[in-house]
């Protein structure tokens, strides 16, 4: 399974990774491939002397986020396509939440829709399935999300995919794959005729 590390960061700075100094911390990231065993030591220097430095350290185990810490201060969500997108948040940058690609815009095409009417429990969500679709269990998935990249081995019967998010940490969570095949149901609406999950350690290579 490949990985990537995906670093972010809400204040700029210089940013050194396991005692490597790896240049500016900018808006759009640093990324870094990592092993399925790997221990990755973070330290940000914020440019704002208002803002504290971060020290963060990130256990991967089997490919899996095994710890992750400081907690209040560090936000791991591991996507479907091998993408761990890390989110520094040093001190001294307010209480605002997280930012990572999981806290989205919720737009997004009827699977994206049904998945979050039925996490909220809305009786409209059936009215987004063709007749006789099994819907799938969803216990366990705090949240649904727009899923920028198609996992890998992602079949072209899908048209739709979306995320559905599962905490696995106090600032830790795991992406899930839900993948849709739609059929047109008049009038330019499409409802879903097959819904796949795809758990985010197979979606991943």
């Amino acid at each position: 399974m490949a990985l990537m590390i995906l670093m972010e960061s809400a204040a700029a700075g210089v940013l050194m990774v396991n005692g490597q100094f790896c240049g500016p911390m900018e808006p759009c990231g640093q990324a870094f491939p990592v092993g399925k065993y790997a221990e990755v030591y973070i330290q940000l220097f914020p440019f704002d002397p208002a803002v504290s430095p971060l020290t963060a350290a990130l256990i991967i185990r089997d490919g899996q986020v095994a710890r992750l810490e400081p907690q209040a201060h560090a936000y791991a969500v591991h996507w479907p396509d091998g993408v761990i997108e890390l989110e520094l948040r040093p001190a001294g940058m307010g209480e605002a939440a997280p930012q990572a690609r999981a806290d989205a815009a919720q737009a997004g095409g009827v699977l994206l829709r049904y998945l979050g009417l039925r996490l909220a429990g809305d009786a409209q969500a059936a009215l987004l399935l063709a007749p006789r679709v099994s819907a799938p269990d969803l216990a366990g998935y705090q949240a649904a999300v727009p899923l920028p990249y198609a996992p890998a081995g992602l079949r072209e019967e899908y048209d739709e995919r979306a995320g559905l998010l599962r905490r696995t940490g106090e600032n830790t969570a795991v992406v899930d794959a839900a993948l849709a095949r739609t059929a047109p149901a008049g009038q330019g609406r499409r409802v879903i005729a097959q819904i796949t999950l795809l758990p985010a350690a197979q979606g991943s290579g």
